[in-house]
This record gives structure tokens, sequence and C-alpha cells, in this order.
């Protein structure tokens, strides 16, 4: 799966090094783009198979990434899977007749006809976005699914997984997204149907540096269909090398005007949170 289009080359390790010198909100799409397919990457180092059961689909993925101690990994921290992602993942499968299933079946009020979007920020090696894909699929529902990631070597493999997993990739694309207000203005006007946000923005482990909290909620902000729309994190607490608290999570999504529930909190410290987007007058 290639990118139609150019991107801008960008590494995770820049918020650990202090190098990523332009602001989230302002990046100059014109002076530094690269195509995906210019520096492979090297053969992944880690493969892991997953297996889940939905009605009477069986559903299976198949995702290579690299060991979280790689070089690799240290560059890009997407390139391997983290535990949070797990707990996300069983939420889907446990809770998917609440938020997946087709209205009729669901009891949910169907307000119109138009297609269901899902949206994944972070994605890394796309876990829990090809299963919510697979999961809407399996529950009948018309769905178009964009994974996102801001790191360039981590697309390349994201889309190795959707080329390994996905077999019908009409209403499934894989998107470079950098967090912040205006990069999720024009990631929005890019989307190639109408304008519309998403009914479903997931995220497992995107915070370990205090800096990125304020570019993700605005990202959020932006995308996420205001009232019935949500967006499920899902965070580890206890993550090496993590100085995110909680406190600074909430205070800063009740500031940009989301609600906020619990949905789950385990003794590995990870809590996973489910935010909606209160309109206002």
């Amino acid at each position: 799966m290639a990118s139609n289009q150019a991107e801008i080359p960008w590494v995770d390790a820049w918020i650990r090094w202090e190098r990523n010198s332009k602001n989230y909100d302002s990046h100059d799409t014109d002076d530094y783009v690269v195509s995906q397919d210019e520096e492979p990457l090297p053969p992944p180092t880690e493969c892991h198979n997953f297996a889940y059961k939905i009605l009477n689909d069986d559903i299976t993925l198949k995702i290579e990434g690299f060991h979280s101690d790689s070089e690799q990994t240290w560059n890009s921290t997407g390139l391997t899977l983290w535990k949070s992602s797990h707990y996300l993942c069983q939420y889907l499968v446990d809770h998917c007749k609440e938020f997946m299933l087709p209205a009729s079946e669901s009891g949910i009020e169907c307000v119109d006809d138009r297609q269901m979007k899902v949206l994944e920020v972070g994605s890394g090696l796309g876990r829990c976005g090809m299963l919510a894909h697979l999961l809407s699929k399996a529950s009948g529902n018309d769905t178009k699914t964009v994974l996102t990631d801001g790191d360039t070597d981590t697309l390349k493999q994201l889309r190795h997984n959707v080329q390994n997993n996905i077999d019908n990739q009409d209403n499934f694309e894989c998107k470079q997204l950098l967090w912040g207000k205006d990069n999720a203005l024009q990631f929005l006007q890019k989307q190639s149907e109408e304008t519309s946000k998403f009914d479903l923005i997931l995220g497992s482990d995107l915070l370990y540096v205090t800096s990125v909290i304020q570019p993700l909620f605005k990202t959020i902000h932006e995308l996420l269909k205001p009232n019935d729309g949500k967006f499920f994190m899902a965070h580890c607490c206890r993550r090496v090398g993590n100085d995110v608290t909680l406190d600074e999570v909430l205070t800063i999504a009740h500031e940009m005007g989301f609600m906020c529930t619990e949905e789950l909190r385990n003794d590995d410290d990870i809590v996973l949170y489910s935010f909606r987007l209160l309109e206002t007058a």
C-alpha cells in the first residue's frame, strides 16, 4: 500500500532529542517532502498472531514489527507493539455491539444512511485500527477506516501490515497525520469524500511527553464528530520513559470541551478512557 502523496520526513525520536524545531501546527510541506518508498525498512524481526471471534466470524491478524529494544524502535516507537493496544483491542471485541453493529440491531436510532467513519491516530503497527475495521465489517456496517501516523518509517511498516491483513482496501487508507489544529484541518480537507468528521477515533500508547498532549487533543477536536462521536484512548501510566500524568491529560481534555469516562483500569496500570466532544452553541 503506497502513499498517493508526498509526506513530511518525521521520526518520533525528534521529540526525545528535542530536534523537532517545527511546531506541530505549522509544518511547511513545500520544503519538507519525501516519498514513502525511497528508503525501505529492514525486514521485521518480530511477528505476532492474534485471533478474535465476533458473531460467526473468526478474525485473525498477523502483525510484523521490531523488538522494543531495537534501533528501529528507538527512532520510531510505533514500530513495536505496546501493551495498551492489547486492552484496547479486547475492549473493542467485548463492546463492539455498543458502537459497531448496524443501528437496526444495536437499538440506536438511525439518523441517516451515511457511511460510518473510523480513524486511528498514532496507529503504529495498525493492530487496533485494523481490528476495528474488521469488526465493523463483520457486524454489517458500511465502514470507511483511515489509519494514521506521523512517523514516516512507521507508516512504511503499517502499510506492509495492512497489505497482509486487509483483503478489500476500497474503504481503507493509511495516511500521514501530524498532530495539531492546522494539520488536522488540512487532513480533513484532503479526504477524498465529503469532509465529514469521524464517528470513532482510536489510539493507544499515544502520550509519553507532555508537549504532545495539547496537539493530540487539538487534532481530535477538529476530526471527531461532536456529541455522538467517541475517542477511545488506552494509556499506560508506567510505560518506561513516560512523564505524562493522567491529571495533565484530563485537564487539557476538559479545557478543550471534552467529556471523559473511565472505561477500565487494571493491575498493569493501563487505563482506557472514552472522550466525547460536547458541541457548544
